[in-house]
């Protein structure tokens, strides 16, 4: 899923959709391109939270793809960088799942 600009309250929701639209697949993985997302609040990153936990259950893993310091900082601050599994690429993303 590729998401681009802000991810706050007035688009969360629509994340959260689009992620668990996604989920109910049941792909092998789930990737959250973030590479064009320019800012994330508490509530963007409560879905990605909330949908890296629902990917676990379901067995799928959950991979971010990021080197936006907008993203990268927060997540660092907060403790998320040890939950999340973040690639700086989509192709270092795909990489390692082939692996």
């Amino acid at each position: 899923v590729a998401v681009a600009g802000e991810i706050d309250l007035a688009v969360s929701d629509d994340l959260r959709r689009a992620l668990d639209e996604e989920l109910r697949f049941k792909p092998s993985a789930l990737i959250a391109d973030l590479s064009a997302v320019t800012f994330c609040d508490s509530s963007g990153f409560t879905v990605l939270v909330q949908i890296r936990a629902k990917a676990e259950q379901a067995g799928v893993p959950f991979i971010m793809v990021t080197q936006e310091r907008a993203l990268l900082r927060p997540m660092a601050l907060l403790g998320l960088d040890a939950v999340f599994i973040v690639h700086p690429t989509l192709d270092s993303a795909r990489d390692m799942l082939t692996r």
